[in-house]
């Protein structure tokens, strides 16, 4: 049998022995097993945790892979079964596209229809003047003229006006309006 050693289990430096090779060099490689075992064991709980997330998880992932598949089967969908789109032209460039449909004919340029001045019923339609009566917009025929009858929805009120708009004595009923067309 080995006999038991007297004195401490670990010295100082200088207490060691010279007898053989010096003992430095062992600590440096303690702290080296030492680092690369806490490292080893970081990613080894690392890898463990995202497994755990994952699994965790899983639900909200399935739900997420089935909407994400839903999406690209709809966006294929629609550019496959996607209807023609109107263009919005403007209004200026109307007289270039006549121009070519007709470039066969050769007409005199014309010139525009003169404008015609707003008359105080199409501006009381318009919104330009203010009118007494709240959301209230009176009706004017092809002339800018006033039409026989006017009504005003919100109140359910029906009258009858002259040509130039004034109201005519008693004319004012709920519904309809009997006016007579001059």
């Amino acid at each position: 049998m080995a006999e038991p050693q007297e004195g401490p289990l670990l010295r100082t430096p200088s207490e060691q022995s010279s007898v053989g090779q010096p003992r430095g060099g062992s600590n440096k490689q303690a702290l080296k097993v030492a680092g690369l075992t806490v490292l080893a064991a970081v990613l080894i709980a690392g890898q463990a945790f995202t497994a755990y997330m994952v699994y965790s998880q899983k639900e909200r992932l399935t739900t997420l892979e089935h909407h994400s598949s839903r999406l690209e089967e709809l966006s294929r969908r629609a550019t496959v079964m996607r209807a023609p789109m109107k263009m919005a032209l403007p209004m200026n460039s109307l007289p270039l596209l006549m121009d070519d449909a007709a470039a066969g004919e050769k007409k005199a340029p014309s010139t525009p229809p003169p404008k015609k001045e707003l008359t105080q019923c199409m501006r009381e339609a318009a919104g330009l003047v203010r009118i007494h009566l709240p959301s209230f917009r009176p009706r004017c025929d092809e002339n800018g003229d006033y039409e026989a009858q006017q009504c005003w929805a919100e109140a359910s009120k029906c009258w009858c006006v002259d040509k130039s708009g004034a109201m005519l004595k008693d004319s004012m009923v709920d519904g309809p309006a009997k006016c007579a067309k001059e």
